[in-house]
C-alpha cells in the first residue's frame, strides 16, 4: 500500500502554515507566510481575504510535495466575518476576532430584538465578539456591501476552503462563535436568524471537522502546484483543533495555547460544562462534547509590543528573562494592550507595569512581560470548572523554558510541551481526520515535562493574588486614562 500524505493549511492571524504528514501522524514538511492585520481606524482588525489565499499558495508551494496527496483539510482563526459577492470574491476585508468596533450600546440594541433566552440558545454569555453584533455594524455603516452579499463566511480556513472547492461550509467549533447557532442542537438558531432579520441561506452548512466540503477546484490546483479532485475536508476552529493537537479533548486534561492572542480550554460534556457560563463553550469540532474556552488578547502580542520598544528581539528577551529566574525581580506586568476577553470582558482595560525601581532593566521587564502571560493564563484556568494537574502548553510562545516553568510555579500544574507545540493546531485537524482515511495518530515521544517549583509556590500565590488586585485598579481607572 503506497504510503499517505496528508496536507494541512492552518489560517493563523499572523501567518499561514503548510504541513505535509505522513499517515503516522509525522510532520514531514513546514513552510509558513506571515499576513498583516489591518487597523483603518482605532480598535479595528482587518486582513484582506486575498491574503489569505495567496499566503496559502506560497507556503503549500514551499513544501515542494513530489508525492501524491490523499487529503486536504485545515484549520485556523474563529469569529471572523467575510462577505462574499456572488462572484464568490470577498467584498471587503474581513473583520476579525480582535476587532472592538462594536460598543455596549450596540450589544444593547440587538438584544432588545433577540429571543429571551438567546444566552441559553446559544450557550454564551452576550459578547460584543459575537459576530452577530458585526452584522449589525454592517447593516449600519455598510448597507450596500451587506446588500450584495450572497454568503456569509465566519472562519478563515472557510474562506480557504471556498477558495478550494467553491463551497460555504463552518465546522461546530467556529459555528459556536457567531451567536447565531443553537449549541445543544448544532445548527442555525432559527428564531435568533429571524428576530434580527438574517436570511439563513446567507449562512455556511454546519459540518463536522472530519466531513467532506468538496474536491480541489482545478483553478485552484494549478494554483497550489496539486492535482484536481484531491478531497478537501472541513477542518476545525483553531480552538477546537488545539484542543485535538495537544489530545486534551481527553477530560480534565486543559490545555494553553500561546500564539499572538492565546486560551486556555478543557473539553467535557456539556452537562459537566452547564453553559452559559463567564468564559467560551464551544461545539467540539467531532463528537458530541463541547469544549470550554477562555480566551485571553495579549500573548505574543506582549511579547512583540516589548521586543519592539526593548530593541530586541522575541528570542533574546526570552535568553534575558532567563539570566533573571534565579531572583526574580519585583516589576509586576499586566498584559491588557488591548483590552480584554476573559475572565472578564473589558475592552477599555490597559496594560501596565507596577513595581518598577530603578536598578531594573530590560531583562528584568521581559521576566515580568513572561509572568504576567503566566498570570493571565491561571486566571483563566480558574474560570474553568477543572481543576487539573497537568497542562499541555501549545503555540509559538510556550517553546521557551522560562514560559513553560512560569506557567508550571504559577498555575501549581505540570506543565507538558509538545515537541512540536508550534504545529499542534494542524496536527489536531490531522488528528480529527486521520480515522475518516485510514490514518493513524500515534502520539510522539519527546515532550518536555515541566514541573511546578515548592520553592516558588509562595511567591508566586502572592504575587498572583497582586496581579488581580492591579487588575481591578486598572480597569477602575480606565475611563479616567
Amino acid at each position: 500500500m503506497a504510503a499517505k500524505r496528508i496536507l494541512i493549511v492552518d489560517v493563523g492571524t499572523s501567518s499561514v502554515k503548510a504541513v505535509l504528514f505522513d499517515g503516522s501522524g509525522h510532520a514531514l514538511r513546514a513552510a509558513d507566510r506571515p499576513v498583516v492585520t489591518d487597523a483603518p481606524e482605532p480598535g479595528f482588525a482587518e486582513q484582506a481575504t486575498g491574503d489569505w489565499w495567496q499566503a496559502t499558495i506560497e507556503a503549500v508551494t514551499e513544501l515542494a510535495i513530489d508525492h501524491p496527496v490523499d487529503a486536504i483539510t485545515l484549520s485556523g482563526s474563529m469569529q471572523n466575518i467575510v462577505l462574499l459577492g456572488r462572484d464568490g470574491l470577498s467584498l471587503r476585508p474581513a473583520i476579525l476576532y480582535s476587532d472592538a468596533r462594536v460598543d455596549a450600546s450596540r450589544v444593547e440594541a440587538v438584544g432588545a430584538d433577540l429571543p429571551a433566552d438567546f444566552e441559553a440558545r446559544i450557550g454564551n454569555k452576550v459578547d460584543p465578539a459575537l459576530c452577530l453584533y458585526r452584522l449589525d455594524w454592517l447593516h449600519e455603516h455598510e448597507p450596500d456591501v451587506m446588500a450584495a452579499a450572497s454568503r456569509i463566511l465566519f472562519g478563515a480556513k472557510d474562506s480557504v476552503i471556498h477558495s478550494m472547492t467553491g463551497r460555504a461550509v463552518v465546522d461546530p467549533s467556529t459555528a459556536s462563535t457567531t451567536g447565531l447557532m443553537n449549541l445543544a442542537a448544532r445548527n442555525w438558531d432559527a428564531a435568533i436568524l429571524a428576530s434580527i432579520g438574517l436570511s439563513p441561506a446567507l449562512l455556511p452548512d454546519i459540518l463536522d471537522a472530519d466531513a467532506l466540503a468538496g474536491p480541489l477546484l482545478p483553478e485552484a490546483a494549478a494554483s497550489l502546484g496539486l492535482v484536481a479532485g484531491i478531497p478537501v475536508h472541513v477542518g476545525a476552529g483553531d480552538g477546537g483543533a488545539t484542543a485535538w493537537g495537544t489530545a486534551s479533548e481527553v477530560h480534565d486534561r486543559p490545555h494553553a495555547y500561546l500564539g499572538t492572542t492565546g486560551w486556555i480550554a478543557a473539553a467535557m460534556p456539556l452537562e459537566t460544562a452547564a453553559p452559559p457560563r463567564a468564559s467560551y463553550t464551544l461545539a467540539a469540532p467531532v463528537g458530541s462534547d463541547v469544549v470550554v474556552i477562555s480566551p485571553f488578547l495579549a500573548a505574543g502580542l506582549a511579547l512583540d509590543w516589548f521586543a519592539h520598544i526593548a530593541g530586541r528581539t522575541v528570542p533574546e528577551l526570552y535568553a534575558a528573562a532567563g539570566t533573571h529566574d534565579a531572583e526574580p525581580p519585583s516589576a509586576l506586568f499586566l498584559p491588557f494592550l488591548i483590552g480584554e476577553r476573559a475572565p472578564f470582558a473589558d475592552r477599555a482595560v490597559r496594560g501596565a507595569f507596577l513595581g518598577l525601581g530603578s536598578a531594573q532593566h530590560t531583562e528584568a521587564l521581559a521576566y515580568a512581560v513572561l509572568e504576567g502571560l503566566a498570570f493571565a493564563i491561571r486566571d483563566n484556568l480558574d474560570a474553568l470548572p477543572v481543576r487539573p494537574r497537568a497542562i499541555v502548553l501549545a503555540g509559538g510562545v510556550a517553546g521557551a523554558g522560562v514560559v513553560a516553568q512560569l506557567v508550571a510555579d504559577v498555575t501549581g500544574a505540570v506543565v507538558e510541551v509538545p515537541p512540536e507545540s508550534r504545529l499542534v493546531t494542524a496536527y489536531g485537524a490531522y488528528r480529527m481526520l486521520a480515522p475518516v482515511i485510514g490514518a493513524t495518530s500515534a502520539p510522539e515521544a519527546g515532550s518536555r515535562i515541566v514541573p511546578p517549583r515548592a520553592d516558588r509556590a509562595a511567591r508566586a500565590e502572592r504575587r498572583f493574588t497582586a496581579y488581580r488586585r492591579a487588575t481591578e485598579a486598572a480597569r477602575a481607572l480606565a475611563t479616567d486614562l
